[in-house]
């Protein structure tokens, strides 16, 4: 019993002492943990074009004040954490009431979400007259049809570089909705009343955003140049959505020239 017992606790003993080396061999040939905040310069999207599909923003956010702002990288092709907000790693923000405000990452604004950081973004908001008045009356109130997602593609397609002066481009001020005034000057169209759809209750129709095809040109925060077209900040795109879809899902396209080059004449990406 007692050579049992010894015999035992020697290869306890011996067990132990085998444990300890395999685990400090596994710990000195193991590389150090990887560093969490992202390097944008790996692993980044080539020139190219890119579809976001329903990217959720706040989508518990109501109109009674303003949603959680979503900072997103278009230099990287995701969204970046608030944490980054000061930094070069994200190029637009969608702030405000259901995240329908856009601005840039520029740290050189003082009204942009990324003043004091290195960015030097801006935005220049594109307007076709010829297909604006396909869908909007003169007066621009309210729309005489919905757009037709065509319509959408012709403007994206059409921009083929960055025809604008850098000076021309908005740091701080955001590119906002066209309200029901009649502003034309948003990326999408705010129906306050219900007046596209008179005959149908206010309660389905009242307090809807309908997306607008102008392209959004976009200085990144690095000093790249892209163009983005938004189609809906409801979830699954509706085109012709109505208060039972969900707001705070946004859909857009665009295409990014990472040659530092105003070049947008960009084909499709694999």
């Amino acid at each position: 019993m007692l050579y049992s017992f010894r015999r035992t606790a020697q290869h306890r003993l011996l067990y132990t002492f085998i444990a300890f080396f395999v685990l400090a061999a596994c710990s000195s040939d193991d590389p150090a943990p990887a560093d969490e905040a992202d390097d944008p310069d790996n692993d980044v999207p080539v020139t190219g074009i890119y579809t976001i599909a329903n990217l959720a923003a706040d989508t518990l956010a109501t109109s009674s004040g303003n949603a959680t702002p979503l900072y997103y990288s278009l230099e990287q092709n995701k969204a970046v954490p608030a944490s980054q907000v000061q930094t070069a790693n994200w190029d637009i923000a969608f702030l405000s009431i259901y995240n329908s405000s856009i601005a840039a990452n520029n740290g050189s604004a003082t009204s942009s979400p990324g003043y004091g950081g290195p960015g030097k973004g801006g935005l220049y908001l594109l307007q076709y007259e010829d297909i604006d008045e396909q869908y909007y009356d003169e007066g621009g109130k309210p729309l005489k049809a919905l757009p037709a997602r065509s319509l959408f593609e012709d403007a994206f397609n059409r921009t083929t570089s960055v025809a604008v002066a850098d000076e021309d481009f908005l740091t701080g001020k955001r590119i906002d909705l066209d309200y029901f005034g009649g502003t034309k000057s948003g990326w999408a169209y705010y129906d306050f009343y219900g007046q596209m759809y008179p005959d149908r209750p206010s309660d389905e129709k009242a307090h809807i955003c309908y997306a607008l095809p102008r392209p959004i040109l976009v200085r990144t925060a690095r000093g790249n140049y892209a163009k983005v077209i938004l189609y809906s900040m409801y979830k699954g795109a509706p085109e012709d959505p109505d208060r039972s879809h969900k707001a705070g899902f946004l859909t857009f396209k665009y295409a990014i020239q990472k040659d530092g080059s105003k070049n947008l004449d960009i084909s499709e990406t694999n």
